[in-house]
């Protein structure tokens, strides 16, 4: 059986949910400074923007800038059949955000 640590609703009406597994064995493991549960359902829930995933069509990508003192980061999550398979952070700083 899947745990789910959240179910939440994107902007456009679409069910999204974390599975525990994904958030345990993937994120915690391989992008630490996005342990933040909440800051993951709200870049679904809140998203700056959303694109079709370069590589896979079948993907969805989810964007969302914030601040996180003293620096501004951004956070990608990408999902695959309403479910979350990617999350990552990233410092942007030094970087300007381009979203058209």
């Amino acid at each position: 059986m899947v745990a789910y640590l959240f179910t939440t609703t994107d902007p456009q009406g679409r069910s999204v949910s974390l599975t525990e597994s994904c958030y345990t064995f993937h994120i915690l493991v391989e992008h630490p400074d996005l342990s933040d549960i909440n800051e993951i359902e709200r870049t679904i829930r809140l998203p700056d923007f959303i694109a079709q995933d370069a590589v896979d069509a079948a993907r969805l990508v989810y964007y969302r800038t914030y601040r996180r003192q003293p620096q501004r980061w951004l956070i990608k999550v990408v999902v695959e059949q309403s479910e979350i398979v990617y999350g990552t952070p990233q410092c942007q700083d030094h970087e300007r955000l381009k979203i058209r």
